[in-house]
Order: C-alpha cells, then structure tokens, then sequence
C-alpha cells in the first residue's frame, strides 16, 4: 500500500524552470536584498529559462529558452519588458536543443551566442532583423561546450577592445580562450586557450559577467549535488592572457526567493542591466492535474 502511495505522489508531482524578474533600485554589486520579484507570464508545465537581457533603442528586451516538456528541445524567445502589451516571440529555433541566449553588441552589429553543444560547436549568431530574424555567421569555438559567455577584453576601461575572452563548460572543466577578433565584425582572426580548471561542478557559468564598482562578477552555478543547487557570484581578481583568478561573493539560493506562485528548489541563472535584474527558479508543482499531463504526455509519445 505504501509502493501505491509513493507512486500516487510521485504522479502529482512535476518539476519546470520558471523566470522571475524586477526593476534595479539600487546599484549593489551583489543582490543583497531579493525580495520583489515577479513572475514572467507563462504556461504551466513549459519550462522558461536561462534570461538575458539586451537594450535596444532604450528599451529592455528579454531573450529565454522555452521547452516543451514532451520533447525536452529548447527554442529561444524574446520579450520586450518595457512594453505592457509585449508579447513573446519565437526567434531561434534549430533541429537540435538551444538555450542560453547571450545578446551583445559589437561594431554596427547585434550577435547572439547561445548553447548550441547538441550542434557539435559554439555558433555565433548575428542580426538580420530585430528582434526576431537572425542567422548563422561562424563557429567560435569547435567544442561541445555548455552555457559559453563573452566578456570583452579590457571591459570597465575606456577605449574599444577588439578581443574578446569565452568563458566556457566541457568536459565538467570550466575553460578560458582569448579571442582576437576583426575590427569590423565578430569575426575570429585567432583563438587561444589560456586557462583550463581541474573538474569542478562549481565553476559552469550562470549568466553574463558585469560590472559594478570598477569589478567584474561572474555567475557561476553550483551543481555539487544536483543541477541548480545554487549560484556563486564570483569577483574576478585577475583576467588577461597569462593568468586568471577570482574569488566568492556570494550564494544565491533558490529558498531566499519568494516569488508568488514559486515552489523554488533550483536556480542556475542571474542577469542584469542597468534597469533590470532577472533569474530563473525551478518550480515544483503537486496537483491532480499533473498527473493528467503527465498521462497526456506518454499517450502523445505512443503515438509518435
């Protein structure tokens, strides 16, 4: 009686990533205070992760994966936070799984770097037309690699930079190359590995690195014991072709975010820009009506 019992539970529960965001009061390097977020609009049972931001023409956009739990492939969408009226729009999709969508601006063009480790290689994106047309431009880095975040060289300094360093996730080693790039466009003249860490599950990245107070903070998630454990916001100490370094700040954890409607036991990605600051939380649902989808789910997978 007590197998059937924990088989009913097991039923009810399911498990998905949700976004969460809220408007910059304070220009804290860490979020100390993490109160009054709110959630992203957004369909029970489809996973909603990995946030970036990007302003365009002075407004906020919002680029996430979104998942369907039947088949687990991600796609990318994009959301204009400043508009009420927003609705999201579909701007990437490939035949293998995508996320992490990491926007930027380089020359006259808008680039977009996402996971593409089930593509075999770190792909770079640019622009065709904003915000929902872009197309692929060239490989950056030929390895299935995780979660790949661009900092520019010299970043917080005045002056343009035309080096890039991509810090990256294989083969559960965080790793680091120098990029020399072309001065017109993100074009790759000459790559360079220059840092490799022993296997650590507490260095994959967690979002793109900022600035605050004249230092650089990278997000960086802690799987020790399961994937959004929690994140670690590091300072960087020292970043340039012959060392790196850095140190903790702090810890995120999913428990210190009550978000209305978020049963949190999982975060693995912060971002922020000068007016917004977002995250994403793995929400745990039990109701009768998962087990209605998840019946759904298999029926829909017989049938494939």
């Amino acid at each position: 009686m007590s197998g059937l019992r924990e088989r009913f539970q097991r039923m009810k529960r399911c498990e998905y990533w949700v976004i969460a965001y809220r408007r910059r009061t304070e220009n804290r390097a860490v979020p100390e205070d993490v109160s009054g977020f709110r959630l992203l609009p957004q369909k029970r049972f489809i996973t909603q992760a990995d946030p970036f931001l990007f302003t365009h023409q002075g407004k906020t956009w919002l680029f996430y994966e979104r998942q369907d739990l039947t088949d687990m492939k991600g796609t990318l969408w994009c959301l204009n936070l400043d508009d009420p009226k927003g609705r999201p729009l579909l701007v990437l999709e490939e035949p293998f799984h995508l996320s992490y969508p990491q926007v930027f601006r380089y020359g006259k063009y808008t680039y977009m770097l996402p996971e593409t480790r089930q593509g075999g290689e770190v792909r770079l994106y640019r622009c065709a037309c904003f915000p929902g047309k872009w197309e692929r431009v060239e490989q950056i880095l030929p390895l299935e690699a995780v979660d790949t975040t661009l900092v520019r060289a010299g970043e917080g300094r005045s002056g343009e930079s035309h080096a890039y360093y991509a810090f990256t996730y294989t083969d559960k080693r965080l790793e680091l190359y120098y990029l020399e790039l072309a001065a017109d466009r993100f074009h790759v003249v000459s790559r360079e590995k220059i840092y490799a860490s022993p296997p650590s599950k507490e260095s994959r990245p967690g979002g793109g690195i900022y600035t605050e107070g004249g230092k650089l903070y990278r997000p960086a998630q802690n799987c020790t014991d399961y994937y959004g454990q929690e994140l670690i916001l590091y300072v960087i100490d020292r970043l340039d072709k012959d060392g790196f370094q850095e140190h903790e700040a702090c810890r995120l954890r999913p428990e210190q975010f009550s978000v209305p409607g978020v049963n949190a036991i999982g975060i693995h990605t912060y971002n922020r820009n000068e007016h917004y600051e977002v995250i994403d939380l793995l929400h745990r649902e039990e109701s009768l009506c998962t087990i209605g989808k998840k019946i759904e789910w298999k029926l829909r997978g017989m049938g494939k």
